[in-house]
């Protein structure tokens, strides 16, 4: 890595649950489209500072405001009452699941 390339990864938020060709990618190895995103939970703006979870079911960024609400709803058991977040939280379950299957 750079310099340049050291500054872009200080100044970009980092990107979680971003796979390629299934196989997950270090959080500072994924760049972003440049710009600023929308929150699919939340619709809230997410800059290219902030760090973000990807989902792939709904081809979407996921603010970490919006996470939290997810992992929230899961704790209380609401999840089985939005479709979406119910998909997208197993989505993540199971990459999560699969990364920690290849760390054994």
């Amino acid at each position: 890595m750079n310099d340049e390339d050291n500054k872009m990864t200080e100044e970009r938020g980092h990107s979680y649950y971003c796979w390629d060709s299934g196989q997950p990618q270090r959080t500072d190895s994924v760049i972003r489209l440049s710009g600023e995103h929308q929150c699919f939970i939340t619709g809230e703006t997410i800059n290219e500072s902030d760090d973000a979870h990807w989902t792939d079911e709904f081809d979407a960024w996921v603010s970490c405001r919006g996470y939290q609400l997810i992992q929230d709803a899961h704790s209380m058991g609401e999840l089985e009452n939005n479709k979406e977040w119910e998909i997208i939280f197993a989505e993540w379950y199971a990459k999560d699941e699969a990364e920690a299957d290849r760390n054994e």
